[in-house]
């Protein structure tokens, strides 16, 4: 079996990835660490790889700013796929709103607990419609490492790519709110899928990875 190592979106964990199950794969999920101070998405996305067994092939699947991380990865180690999914291959695809962020560099001075807090807000942009959902969906938060929310938002401000390793799948739902797939030109569109489709259109998402990974191992 290929293991397929997956990386979840910012603050969430590996169970965001509790309907994802491609054929054939041992999965295996990458746990967040603490970002150290002004670290660079490459070099938090290294430190990230230290989990993955790279003596043999493997594959990445990555949502979001874990979708971020697995380019970064994927330029060093050459995963036979990359499944970029409800993100971005290349920085420039990020969104124009980030950019006022940037300038303002509020980021800067939000503890751990107000980026929880403005997750919970805008939840309905991330797909968290449900009670039980947005249960889930602040467990997760809740879960992530101390100080983590400050760190990884600055490695997707500072973050500057424009290399896509010939592994990358980019898979992108056409209700995306925080991702708007306009920007995005992606070889895998799914209708209706919004930021955390990965749950909501799994069905869609496992067939395409089997298709992707067909003859691969």
């Amino acid at each position: 079996m290929l293991n397929l190592y997956c990386i979840p979106g910012m603050g969430v964990d590996g169970r965001l990835f509790k309907n994802f199950k491609p054929a054939n794969c041992n999965i295996i999920h990458v746990k967040w660490l603490t970002p150290i101070k002004n670290e660079s998405m490459k070099e938090y996305a290294l430190r990230l790889s230290e989990q993955i067994d790279t003596t043999r092939p493997f594959a990445l699947a990555g949502v979001s700013f874990g979708g971020m991380c697995s380019v970064e990865i994927a330029k060093v180690h050459k995963p036979v796929k990359t499944f970029v999914i409800s993100s971005c291959k290349k920085s420039e695809e990020l969104p124009w709103k980030l950019t006022l962020w940037k300038k303002l560099a509020i980021y800067k001075y939000l503890s751990d607990e107000r980026y929880i807090t403005g997750a919970m807000l805008v939840r309905r942009q991330f797909g968290v419609t449900t009670e039980e959902q947005k249960q889930k969906f602040y467990e997760m938060l809740k879960a992530a490492p101390k100080n983590y929310f400050r760190g990884a938002v600055h490695c997707i401000m500072t973050w500057n790519n424009n290399e896509v390793p010939e592994s990358v799948v980019q898979i992108h739902g056409t209700k995306d709110d925080v991702l708007p797939h306009r920007k995005i030109k992606c070889k895998y569109k799914i209708e209706g899928g919004n930021h955390f489709m990965i749950v909501s259109k799994a069905k869609e998402i496992n067939e395409i990875v089997n298709r992707e990974l067909k003859g691969q191992f």
